[in-house]
């Protein structure tokens, strides 16, 4: 293992040359080979410890490396196809339509480069928004129950624990949704993002555990598999009745645009009352399509990069790079949009602190629900007074029905 031509060593000992600035600037070398190999497909793999994955000798060769140019070279156009069938059995011409070092600029790579900064824009715009909307949010309420205290009125969380009427939220089946999306969600983030930077201090210890083996690789896929698993349950639970009602209530409508308006003018104190939001507030919605159209994009990248061997005998190299740059960034927008918006509204709120349980119980106080859906709360009747069983259908005409989970 210490040998400078182990596989373990071997990108160093080829990196003491293609990164010393002498050497590159004297035979007008590209400086980046390195760096570029170890944000790879391979050198990431490599990285986490993988000792079966391509190092540079296994696509250079090692006693009659050559330049690309040489047609006798093993990374020659015409011979790609050979050299990567070595791991990729099936190889077709599409494993060279593609630049295997990408560097991800302007000059170099400048769809890649653009999508990237199309990401940054939308990251940043994005998440900025939330920070700014949520900030708002939480010092208006935080005024309020200040407010409260120095009145000599101990503030209650409008949610739980509370005695009174109780109306059903979310049903056994809704629940049974929201904890696969979790609990695959948390274990997606966890081993992606330890795939993408396995020295760093909160993955490193996983690839110390590993000692060279896939397992982050599997649980990340086994993830993927359950939070498909949820969505396509879903798809079933939608043309129900209870699924039906759902989704009209969460089609977007122009009263939300005006709700967001009046919103904010609320926080910034231009208004003296709130919005008297439905079930179902922006929001939601937002958060909701926003879930939606992120789990068809992880997915089909997910699965382009999980099958590339076969995805590569149909698209070119280039489209499986787009892939692999869509469904990082695609994971920084949903890991910074839950982190900041959903754990916000559920968790940091200080009108549910510690946490809204409903996620868990199903039900939503009398209270919270008059204050976050006052427009709802006046249309129900008597709360439901025992849960129906997941596979029952909801109250029939004339009966209360319960409210649906945002």
């Amino acid at each position: 293992p210490n040998s400078r031509v182990s596989v373990t060593q071997v990108t160093k000992t080829c990196a003491s040359c293609h990164q010393a600035l002498e050497i590159t600037e004297k035979y007008g070398l590209s400086g980046d080979r390195v760096a570029t190999y170890q944000d790879s497909f391979h050198g990431l793999a490599a990285r986490g410890g993988n000792l079966t994955a391509a190092n540079c000798s296994s696509c250079h060769g090692f006693h009659n490396v050559r330049p690309s140019s040489d047609p006798k070279s093993s990374i020659s156009r015409n011979n790609l196809a050979a050299t990567c069938g070595k791991c990729h059995p099936g190889a077709s011409e599409n494993f060279a339509r593609g630049a295997v070092h990408v560097a991800v600029t302007q000059k170099g790579a400048p769809t890649l480069f653009y999508i990237q900064m199309f990401y940054l824009a939308i990251i940043v715009g994005t998440i900025g928004g939330m920070l700014g909307h949520n900030g708002l949010d939480f010092l208006k309420k935080l005024r309020r129950h200040l407010r409260s205290w120095t009145g000599g009125v101990i503030p209650r969380s409008v949610h739980g624990g509370e005695e009174g009427r109780s109306f059903l939220r979310m049903s056994v089946l809704e629940r049974i949704q929201h904890a696969l999306l979790a609990l695959s969600f948390i274990v997606l983030v966890y081993t992606g993002f330890a795939l993408k930077f396995p020295e760093s201090w909160p993955f490193a210890w996983l690839a110390a555990l590993e000692k060279g083996s896939a397992w982050r690789a599997l649980i990340h896929r086994g993830a993927a598999v359950v939070m498909i698993a949820a969505c396509v349950l879903h798809l079933f639970y939608l043309p129900t009745r209870r699924g039906r009602r759902f989704l009209t209530d969460m089609l977007p409508r122009v009263s939300d645009i005006r709700e967001v308006t009046q919103n904010i003018g609320y926080l910034l104190g231009l208004r003296a009352e709130p919005p008297r939001y439905d079930r179902f507030s922006y929001i939601e919605k937002a958060e909701y399509w926003a879930l939606v159209w992120g789990s068809v994009i992880m997915a089909a990248t997910g699965f382009a990069l999980w099958f590339e061997t076969d995805v590569l005998k149909l698209l070119p190299l280039w489209v499986l790079d787009v892939a692999t740059l869509i469904h990082y960034y695609e994971a920084w927008l949903a890991s910074l949009a839950i982190l900041v918006w959903h754990f916000y509204f559920v968790i940091f709120n200080p009108d549910v602190y510690p946490m809204n349980w409903t996620w868990l119980t199903g039900k939503i106080s009398e209270e919270m629900l008059r204050h976050e859906h006052p427009r709802e709360y006046e249309r129900m009747g008597e709360p439901e007074e025992s849960e129906p069983d997941a596979g029952t259908p909801p109250p029939g005409v004339g009966e209360p029905e319960p409210p649906h989970s945002g």
